[in-house]
């Protein structure tokens, strides 16, 4: 029963011993291998070889793509015109109310100075017009008048 349980601490000391000694010691290199190659960016390899071919005939250059113009934002008083609902006389003056969706009522008033949408700023209302201003530009926008797709 000593035996046993001796031979197999005896048989990891001696591995212990023989690795320890032989640890320094590397094998050499064998020099009949070839050298690999150094590994190489992938796109690199295949643009140079594109323009290769290229150079050769054998492969057309590609066509730059042409995007189509994109249309102009859509102006901010026929915008201002669809979501106006009433202008009201309120005691602190005069209220432009819009449709504005991300509100509970579903309702928004604008008075002189509140932000309309994309920096539109209000900066008059009358019985008649609310005028609109962002960036040194003004719009007016006539509460009573036509559209301008309808008065074509």
């Amino acid at each position: 029963m000593r035996l046993a349980a001796i031979l197999p601490v005896a048989a990891i000391a001696l591995g212990l011993v023989i690795g320890w000694s032989t640890a320094g010691v590397a094998p050499p290199a064998p020099q009949h291998l070839p050298q690999l190659p150094m590994l190489r960016d992938g796109h690199a390899l295949a643009g140079a070889a594109r323009e290769r071919f290229i150079a050769l005939g054998l492969a057309q250059a590609p066509q730059a793509e042409v995007l189509p113009e994109a249309p102009p934002p859509p102006d901010i008083s026929v915008l201002f015109r669809r979501d106006l609902t009433a202008i009201e006389q309120t005691p602190q003056g005069l209220m432009a109310w819009i449709i504005d969706l991300d509100q509970l009522s579903g309702r928004r008033g604008l008075k002189r100075g509140d932000v309309y949408q994309d920096g539109w700023r209000v900066s008059g209302v009358t019985e008649q017009s609310v005028e609109l201003r962002a960036r040194g530009q003004v719009r007016r926008v006539a509460v009573f008048d036509l559209p301008p797709e309808a008065a074509q």
